[in-house]
C-alpha cells in the first residue's frame, strides 16, 4: 500500500456523498484549515461549516464530516464528504490503519501553529488527543527510517 486512498477513507465512514472515485489518493490528512496542502483530506474539529471553506481554499479535496451536522451551501456537489460520528476519531483510525498497512506518501498533520491565532477548542480533551496523534505519527515516521536494530531499543 502507498498513500491514503478514497477506498480506505470510505471504509471508515458510515456513509459518503459526492463523487465516488477510487483513483483519489490523499497527499495529506490535516486538521488545521489554514495549512496549505496538496490533495488533502480535511478533519474538522469544531465549527465544521466555517472551517471547511478555508480548508478547501488551502488544498482539501475531501473531508470527514460529523454525522448530523448541517452541510453548508457552498460545498460543491462532487466534493467527497465522509460522514462519521467523530472526525478526530475517524482520523485516528485512519492513521492506525495506514501505519499498520505500511503506508507511504501521505503526510498526517495533527498540529496548529504555536504563534498567532492559537486554536483553543471548547473541548479541552481535543488538544491532548491531537498531541498524542502527532506524536504517534512522528514516532512512526522516525521508525520507518530505522533498521531493525534501532526499532528494538
Amino acid at each position: 500500500m502507498t498513500m491514503v486512498t478514497y477506498g480506505m477513507v470510505q471504509k471508515i465512514a458510515n456513509e459518503a456523498s459526492g463523487i465516488v472515485d477510487e483513483t483519489i489518493r490523499f497527499h495529506a490528512v490535516f486538521v488545521n484549515p489554514a495549512e496549505q496542502v496538496k490533495k488533502g483530506l480535511f478533519v474538522p474539529l469544531e465549527d465544521a461549516a466555517e472551517t471547511l471553506k478555508t480548508a478547501i481554499e488551502h488544498g482539501a479535496i475531501a473531508s470527514f464530516w460529523p454525522i448530523g451536522e448541517p452541510l453548508p451551501r457552498y460545498i460543491p456537489n462532487q466534493f467527497p464528504l465522509f460522514f462519521v460520528p467523530s472526525p478526530l476519531a475517524a482520523a485516528a483510525a485512519l492513521l492506525e490503519r495506514y501505519l499498520r498497512e505500511g503506508g507511504r506518501g501521505t503526510e498526517f498533520s495533527f498540529s496548529f501553529p504555536e504563534e498567532g491565532g492559537e486554536y483553543v477548542p471548547a473541548d479541552e480533551a481535543i488538544p491532548l488527543r491531537l498531541a498524542e496523534l502527532q506524536k504517534r505519527w512522528l514516532d512512526a515516521r522516525q521508525a520507518k527510517g530505522c533498521d531493525d536494530s534501532c526499532q528494538n531499543k
